[in-house]
């Protein structure tokens, strides 16, 4: 298999930084496999490899840029906090399709509820990416909603990262309530706080 390419999104204008992508970056380093790191973004001179973001789509709406990619395709979002070697969980998702993590919250009484924070993917999914270009589906629920009804009839092609690893845990719904565990190997910030705002888990300044 060839080596997997492990991306992130920076669309200038928000409260993500450059130097939130650099902190990722060196956090892949440490702890996944050998793979190829790229951001996708609309910035210029930016100290890692980049891809271009060619459309002003706002906000998360530029993640759909990332179904462009040929796979394997890693995708963290820029809050993500990697704390130990995660190539069992890298490993856990080879030769699926796709992999989305469970809505932490929806994903209770719904379990094909989407949380986009992380993603993996094998199969091409230009589809997702032709489909909002052809008519960009700005919906309520942002792309995780999108992503919920491009897969409503394709059900077979998603995996839940809950159902096939352990590690990967809701800083809100998880370490604010329980503190961090040994087996603990990546912490989603969904919402606030960012990773920055928090003091249970060291993050780089």
């Amino acid at each position: 298999m060839e080596k997997i390419t492990v991306c992130c999104v920076l669309k200038s204008g928000g409260e993500y930084l450059p130097r939130h992508v650099y902190n990722l970056r060196d956090m892949c380093e440490d702890f996944l496999p050998p793979h190829e790191f790229v951001c996708l973004t609309d910035l210029e001179q930016m100290h890692c490899p980049t891809i271009p973001l060619f459309h002003n789509w706002q906000g998360w709406w530029s993640k759909i840029e990332l179904f462009k990619l040929k796979p394997p395709v890693l995708f963290f979002d820029l809050d993500t906090v990697l704390l130990k070697d995660c190539s069992s969980i890298v490993e856990a998702a080879k030769g699926k399709d796709f992999v989305i993590l469970r809505d932490v919250y929806r994903g209770w009484s719904n379990p094909h509820a989407m949380q986009s924070s992380m993603m993996y993917w094998e199969k091409p999914l230009n589809f997702l990416f032709d489909s909002f270009l052809a008519t960009p589906d700005y919906c309520e629920g942002g792309d995780q909603t999108f992503l919920e009804k491009m897969f409503y009839d394709k059900l077979h092609m998603a995996t839940f990262w809950q159902d096939i690893t352990d590690g990967i845990v809701s800083y809100k719904a998880n370490i604010s309530v329980h503190g961090v565990r040994p087996e603990d190997k990546i912490v989603i910030f969904h919402g606030k706080p960012r990773p920055w705002e928090q003091k249970q888990i060291a993050y780089p300044t």
